[in-house]
């Protein structure tokens, strides 16, 4: 009768390849058990702040979340999927407003397509200074500038309304309109840097909105589609034999201009002011005016938002394959560390003064050492020193959010 039993039982190499498998699946199983354990801890955490009350005329918190192409990507698909995993279910949880930006822009060079860094500069330097203008704006004896604003906003809008109109084909009702422009933020939102490229052109983007030129163009008008199809081409001479000529009435069709071509509107010159010339449009020709708010600049610090500093270790290449394969059996490690930075933006009170440029350029300084940085341009962090000594930052290094409570 054993020797039956012993014919029905696995061989060796099949009992190998099924222990390994039940190994590997209950290591798994337990990896995912552990993680979200760990996540649903930290959004146990995070909920205190939910249930916290605010005053009917207060605002409530609002957070601004940028995201660059990592290092060695073309595109934004992991640290999306980061965001979504590690932080998303944080910030939910502490019923935390967020404005999520994806910042992607590439160019393809001899057929080489490469990632164009300083689209984040870009962004967070014109929300500060459009910030900076609007204060000078307000001041008494600036009815210069709220004049050139008024024209400026027509400008924008009308361009808005153009762009619009090119996507639909038709021109866009005010209901759809107003539904397709996102209202403004009464108040100064945060900013959440996801990544170490994230965070230098955060911080350099901030010290450039605080004390860089507030000067800003008028743009030029959008063409509308509908205006280049219909633009006549210009007539070409017919080709006369012996005597004969073309009549000398005949003349190309001059070129048709725009429906703003006149010139700047009356309220854009203000008396005293430095006259401007008239904003001819003829075909694609189009001068612009600069306006100089740099003249009525005092050069006084305004209201600079809290930056945080959100991790994300890119894996790729072969060298980062064994990290990936042990992350995959082993996450715990990196929920812990993503979940906590995001329980510390959920927490206003965690938010301080930073120590200094030596904390500014300290600040996920590691992830420089992974495999995706290497061969990569390089970028520096540029602060100034006025802005350093003044910038405020959530402590996402430590865990100083209120703990659960038992």
């Amino acid at each position: 009768m054993f020797a039956k039993f012993r014919q029905k039982l696995p061989g060796p190499k099949a009992t190998a390849f099924w222990t390994t498998a039940a190994t590997l699946v209950t290591v798994y199983r337990y990896n995912k058990r552990e993680s979200t354990r760990l996540l649903d801890e930290y959004k146990q955490r995070a909920s205190h702040a939910a249930l916290e009350t605010i005053g009917s005329l207060d605002t409530p918190r609002k957070v601004h979340v940028y995201v660059a192409v990592p290092m060695s990507e073309l595109g934004t698909r992991r640290a999306r999927q980061h965001w979504e995993k590690y932080i998303l279910p944080v910030f939910a949880a502490g019923a935390l407003d967020y404005e999520i930006t994806l910042v992607n822009e590439t160019e393809t060079e001899n057929g080489v397509e490469r990632v164009i860094r300083g689209g984040v500069h870009r962004l967070v330097a014109d929300e500060i200074k459009d910030r900076r203008r609007r204060q000078l704006e307000s001041e008494d004896d600036n009815e210069e500038l709220r004049l050139w604003r008024a024209a400026l906003d027509e400008r924008k809008a009308e361009n808005e309304r153009r762009e619009l109109k090119n996507k639909l084909g038709v021109e866009p009702g005010m209901s759809v309109f107003e539904l397709w422009k996102e209202k403004e933020y009464p108040g100064v939102m945060d900013i959440v840097a996801i990544g170490r490229e994230t965070w230098i052109e955060v911080v350099n983007g901030v010290s450039d909105g605080a004390v860089g030129s507030l000067n800003v163009e008028i743009p030029p008008l959008v063409p509308l589609d509908s205006e280049k199809s219909s633009t006549p081409e210009p007539a070409k001479p017919e080709q006369t034999s012996g005597s004969e000529q073309a009549p000398a009435t005949e003349q190309a069709p001059a070129t048709e201009q725009s429906p703003v071509s006149e010139q700047t509107p009356a309220t854009e010159q203000s008396p005293g002011s430095e006259q401007t010339n008239t904003n001819q449009i003829s075909g694609s020709d189009q001068t612009t005016h600069m306006i100089n708010y740099d003249r009525f600049d005092n050069h006084s610090m305004v209201a600079l938002p809290a930056v945080a500093y959100i991790g994300h270790k890119n894996l790729t290449g072969w060298a980062s394959v064994p990290q990936r394969i042990f992350n995959f059996f082993h996450d715990q490690q990196n929920v812990d560390e993503y979940a906590r930075q995001a329980l510390q933006v959920v927490y206003e009170s965690t938010r301080r003064g930073a120590h200094g440029m030596e904390e500014i350029e300290a600040m996920g300084r590691e992830e420089e050492e992974l495999e995706s940085w290497r061969d990569q341009p390089s970028l520096d962090i540029v602060v100034d020193s006025r802005v350093a000594d003044c910038l405020q930052i959530y402590d996402t290094q430590n865990d100083n959010a209120p703990p659960l409570e038992n």
